[in-house]
């Protein structure tokens, strides 16, 4: 069983609609993606510019990624229950 699927089967357990795990996960991505982006321009100085080159373009992959998923979560939100799922 993935991450996601066992996240949803917990709060299931504890009575979470699906249609507000979905917000509960998309929310908790988005949070991620904020912390991501914080990252940028923070690559240890010691380590030189081309290090810090790829740190940040690192950081811009991520938080693409991250909000990528979080908008996912959030159509599938929005999605009737039992569709997609």
């Amino acid at each position: 069983m993935n991450a996601r699927l066992k996240v949803f089967a917990l709060l299931e357990a504890q009575g979470v609609p699906v249609s507000e795990a979905d917000n509960l996960v998309a929310g908790a991505v988005a949070g991620a993606q904020c912390q991501v982006v914080e990252l940028g321009g923070m690559a240890p100085a010691s380590r030189g510019s081309l290090f810090a080159d790829g740190w940040d373009d690192g950081v811009a992959a991520m938080s693409e990624a991250l909000m990528g998923i979080a908008e996912r979560e959030w159509s599938a939100a929005r999605r009737p229950v039992g569709r997609g799922r």
